[in-house]
């Protein structure tokens, strides 16, 4: 399909949809792992409740309270690394006309907020691949290099340009993320005014991306060396 007829298509969704750029909507995430001498009887994946608030200039990105999940007594999950994957569900919140990105992450018992700009990835949209979700037309958007392999449909008829975790940049909003370590499908779509303002995460010292990086670089290694093999699994597990 031509770029021409794509963007008509768009503006056509924009027009006839253009007041549902607010509202609330809940994501299922399953998250897949794997590390050296697993287990052979431990869960490979990790299913998250999400939800994503959102309006026309910013949205917020964080584990859902009021979904309960209840854990199998067979589960044979180590301890520790119980407590790391708990801590694991990030909140992301994004400001639209700055193009930037808050995180709010957990990391060796001490919170951070991490800030850094929307990835600008150069989507590929195939606007003939569709499908509906959750009653809304998708289409499929990918991008692919070296070290990411991404696939993302969004919906056209909720013109807001972001999505589950770090994503966004398309031209509506993202309702089911793929890639090799994580899936993320809408599970409820709730077009209304909210009830209260967006507020962006506070909880933590404030790093930017890069220092950051050199932060968790350095920990890594200084666990390394008080560890030494006794805790190469956990090593790999945390990268």
């Amino acid at each position: 399909m031509k770029i021409s007829t794509i963007i008509i298509m768009i503006f056509c969704n924009v027009l006839i949809y253009g007041q549902t750029t607010e509202g609330i909507i809940k994501y299922k995430q399953t998250s897949y792992f794997e590390f050296e001498n697993m287990p052979a009887d431990m869960p490979k994946s990790q299913e998250t409740y999400m939800r994503l608030f959102f309006n026309k200039s910013e949205s917020l990105y964080e584990k859902d309270p009021e979904v309960i999940v209840v854990e199998n007594s067979n589960d044979n999950t180590p301890r520790m690394f119980r407590r790391m994957r708990d801590r694991s569900a990030r909140i992301y919140y994004k400001n639209f006309a700055e193009s930037s990105v808050l995180e709010q992450l957990g990391f060796f018992g001490k919170d951070f907020l991490v800030s850094d700009s929307i990835a600008s990835i150069k989507w590929k949209i195939s606007a003939g691949d569709q499908k509906t979700i959750l009653g809304y037309t998708c289409m499929k958007a990918s991008y692919k290099d070296s070290t990411l392999n991404i696939v993302a449909f969004f919906s056209p008829q909720i013109p807001v340009s972001t999505g589950p975790d770090k994503y966004g940049k398309l031209p509506g909003l993202i309702l089911e993320f793929q890639s090799a370590q994580t899936h993320i499908i809408a599970t409820e779509v709730s077009l209304k005014a909210l009830d209260k303002p967006i507020e962006k995460p506070s909880k933590g010292d404030v790093f930017t991306k890069k220092e950051f990086e050199k932060l968790r670089a350095e920990k890594m290694k200084e666990q390394g060396e008080m560890g030494g093999r006794r805790d190469g699994n956990v090593r790999i597990m945390r990268q």
